[in-house]
This record gives structure tokens, C-alpha cells and sequence, in this order.
């Protein structure tokens, strides 16, 4: 197998699109997913991604060394069953990094370096479970907590590996209702409180009345309920509340966790895409989600005030403002040690003669835009007032040609905070819809260091 690896990916950069070209065999998903794919810690940088080579999927990690500029040599870790089979990753205080692939439906794999700071070597791999849309977490005793859909559908698994210990399901930490006994994609998101001492999820939920894909009068059944949903814990995952401090059974259902947006209907679908959440050094979670009903590209920031109301935060008004004709498809926030609150949004022209926005495809009023990446671009939104204010700039330079797309952000999922600096990011440059059978897409990955400005 031919794996083609760049020698030197800072020299290869087209500076416009980036400081590093990590890979030119990045599959259709090679940047996606909620899990984290990017970590600096003791002068380093390692990134996972998935590569695409002869039809196959495979999890790869790559080491910035900041001191000499040099990169490592790719790793290759396990192999995917598709392109939902992403990497996500995290490192302890100990510096060893921790990587779980993805499965579809499938074992997920599990490999850790065998050095701290070091990408170059890994432990055999170890699966377990049988899940898909993993979330990687280290807390403060360097127990590994993981959140996934299960296999069966049936909700999002939770599993937790103590410091040489094998992994353990706790069971569903939240389920889908009965009568939606159909096709379910609960992804989420969890990030630490400061001191570690809160873990805070937020979750989409998209679910369906039934398997098949059309009623008999021809309705497309898939996503008819979606929601955004929120809960924390603070005492590392066993009991859950709402952000008034109420509590919250296991598994939570959207009848008893913080509902934040919700919405049941077939023609238009109710078009929520969840994109994670960020926590400030108050402890208080903010938490995004792009909603496109009754309007396409409605960009929602939502905060809780000093009694676990949840508030609004002109997000939107910051993109419409900066970007007119522009919307939001996706974004995630971050907030670093010194709470700056930072957004990577992509974009989409709201305007376009191919525009499907209502009713969408699968319930997704975005889809149609799978064949469109070249028009799509990332911009970065910046405040230093705890979302009260935005400042906004292009992430990249927008080529037209050739759009930005699936970006994802560096966040803190460890014991070691963003500080004095902006957290940087990857994105695909090149097509993110579905390969045909037997065909392989390759494109460019980059990384981007994003100093401050």
C-alpha cells in the first residue's frame, strides 16, 4: 500500500490555505466527527486524522515538535470499517496520548503511545463495544471517559477506562424514547468545567418514528424529532443534573435532561444540527446548535445565567453582520483558559440556484450542499466578553474554487488548558459527499496554526 506521506508538510503549504499540508490522501470525512483530533502539550503538536487509500480508511497521528519545527513521521493506528470510522484523541498528564477509532456499528479500537510526547510508537489495538460517533475525555485522575451511539441504535453509551484498567460500559447514559424505534444519530459533545471538577455534555438528538425510510404515503420518515439537549456532573459522570441543579435519571430522555431546542414535524424537517459545547472559569457551559427552520443558517449560542436559565447570545447577528448572504452550517465553540470564547463556523451562500434548504434530504436541510464544497468557507468569531460581542474574520482565505470544509477545532478534553494562545484547527480541502462504490476520495488536509489576533 502506497501511503505517499509528505516529508515535510510545512514546506509544501500554500500559505493562503494554511500552515501545514498534513495529507493528500484525506478521505470524505477525514476531518469530521465531534471527537477531538488535536492536542499541544509540552511544546508538541499531535493531530489525528483519517486517510483514505485503495478504498480503505485508516486512522493516522502526526507530531509538530514547535522547538525545531520538525514533524514526525505518520503513524498509521487501526482501520476503519467506512468514513464514519474517525479518530478521536486526547493525552493524559502523563503526556501518553490515547486514540479510539470510530466504528460504524462496529468494535471500536483503542491504542495509546507507548512514550509520553511520542506519536511514533502504539500498543496493539484493543476493541471494544460496538458503536459509532465517539467523544474522548481524560479527567483528573487520567480515567478515560468515552461517549458513543450504541450499536442497537437505542441511545449513547458510556464507557470509562481507569489508568491500566480495561474498559468499562456504564450502559446507556441516555436513550431514545420508545415510540421512536427508528433510525437514531444522537452525536454529542462533553468538555471539562475548570479544575475538572464538572463534566458537561450536550447532545443532538435526531430520531424517527420508524426503520423505513418513507410511510406508505410516500413521507420521509428519517429525523422527524430533533432536538439539543444538555446535562453535567460533578462527580466524574455517575450522577447527572440539569443546569439548575435539578437531577436527571439514567438514561436521560429529551422528557427529563435540559431541552434546549426541540421540534416534530415531517414537511419541513426541524433541521437541528448540534455543534458542541465550551465551558468558561465559572463553570458556566455554553452550548451551539444551527437550526434551519423556520430560516436557514440560524447559528444558536445559548449560556445559563447565575440560576441555570438558559440565555441567548447574538451569534447569529455577529455572522449576519460580518458575512451578509452568508449562513451557518456548522460550527464549534471553544473557550480557552483565559476565557476567550472562540468559534470555527463554516459557511454556506444562502442564495444558490442548487439551494435545497426546505425540505432537505434524510431531514437534513444542509445535505444538498455535500455537492457543493467549493462554495463553502470558514470564518473565525472571537469574544472577549463571554459571547456578549463577536469580532469576526476569515479562518482562511476564501477560494471560491476550491471551499474549506469540515473543520475541526483544537479543544481542552484533558488536565491541560488552551492558554495564551488560539486553539488551531484542521480542515478538508476537496469533496465531502459519499463515494460511489469502488471509487476513493483523496484530498487535501491542512492545519492551521491560528495565531492571535
Amino acid at each position: 500500500m502506497a501511503f505517499n506521506d509528505i516529508p515535510d508538510p510545512a514546506a509544501v503549504a500554500e500559505a493562503t490555505r494554511g500552515d501545514a499540508l498534513l495529507s493528500t490522501l484525506a478521505g470524505e470525512r477525514a476531518s469530521q466527527g465531534p471527537g477531538n483530533k488535536i492536542v499541544t502539550y509540552n511544546g508538541k503538536t499531535h493531530i489525528a486524522w483519517q486517510d483514505s487509500i485503495d478504498q480503505r480508511y485508516l486512522a493516522r497521528v502526526r507530531t509538530l515538535d514547535h522547538a525545531t519545527g520538525q514533524w514526525s513521521p505518520v503513524a498509521v493506528l487501526s482501520e476503519g470499517v467506512d468514513e464514519h470510522s474517525r479518530p478521536t484523541l486526547v493525552v493524559d498528564s502523563r503526556g501518553i496520548l490515547h486514540v479510539v477509532m470510530g466504528g460504524h456499528n462496529s468494535p471500536l479500537q483503542y491504542q495509546h503511545s507507548l512514550k509520553p510526547h511520542d506519536s511514533s510508537a502504539w500498543s496493539p489495538i484493543v476493541e471494544f463495544g460496538k458503536n459509532t460517533y465517539p467523544v474522548l475525555l481524560c479527567g483528573p485522575d487520567d480515567t478515560l471517559h468515552l461517549t458513543c451511539r450504541d450499536g442497537g441504535h437505542d441511545g449513547m453509551e458510556y464507557f470509562v477506562k481507569t489508568p491500566g484498567g480495561e474498559w468499562q460500559s456504564r450502559g446507556l447514559l441516555v436513550r431514545r424514547q420508545e415510540r421512536f424505534g427508528g433510525y437514531t444519530a444522537m452525536h454529542n459533545d462533553m468538555a471539562w468545567g475548570p479544575g475538572q471538577r464538572t463534566l458537561h455534555m450536550s447532545m443532538g438528538f435526531f430520531l424517527s418514528p420508524r426503520w423505513a425510510r418513507k410511510d406508505e404515503e410516500g413521507r420521509d420518515l428519517y429525523g422527524q424529532y430533533q432536538a439539543m439537549g444538555y446535562m453535567r456532573s460533578s462527580d466524574g459522570g455517575n450522577t447527572w443534573q440539569k443546569a439548575d441543579d435539578s437531577p436527571v435519571s439514567l438514561p436521560a430522555t429529551t422528557d427529563n435532561l435540559d431541552v434546549l431546542d426541540v421540534a416534530e414535524s415531517n414537511n419541513p424537517k426541524p433541521g437541528i444540527q448540534h455543534c458542541g459545547l465550551a465551558v468558561d472559569s465559572q463553570d458556566r457551559p455554553y452550548v451551539g446548535y444551527v437550526r434551519h427552520t423556520p430560516q436557514p443558517g440560524g447559528a444558536h449560542l445559548l449560556t445559563t445565567d447565575a440560576h441555570g436559565r438558559w440565555q441567548p447570545l447574538p451569534l447569529r447577528d455577529a455572522i449576519d453582520k460580518a458575512f451578509p448572504g452568508w449562513v451557518a452550517t456548522l460550527f464549534k465553540p471553544v473557550m480557552t483558559g483565559d476565557d476567550a470564547l472562540c468559534i470555527l463556523a463554516m459557511l454556506a451562500p444562502l442564495e444558490h440556484p442548487a439551494a435545497n434548504w426546505n425540505p432537505g434530504v434524510f431531514g437534513r436541510p444542509a445535505f444538498w450542499l455535500r455537492e457543493y464544497e467549493h462554495i463553502q468557507r470558514l470564518v473565525w468569531l472571537e469574544s472577549s466578553d463571554l459571547g456578549q460581542t463577536f469580532t469576526a474574520r476569515e479562518a482562511v482565505p476564501y477560494d471560491g474554487g476550491r471551499g474549506q470544509v469540515l473543520p475541526s477545532i483544537e479543544r481542552p478534553n484533558g488536565p491541560h488548558a488552551i492558554v495564551g494562545r488560539r486553539p488551531s484547527f484542521i480542515y478538508t480541502l476537496g469533496e465531502s459527499r459519499y463515494a460511489a462504490e469502488g471509487e476513493t476520495i483523496n484530498n487535501e488536509l491542512y492545519w492551521v496554526r491560528n495565531s492571535l489576533v
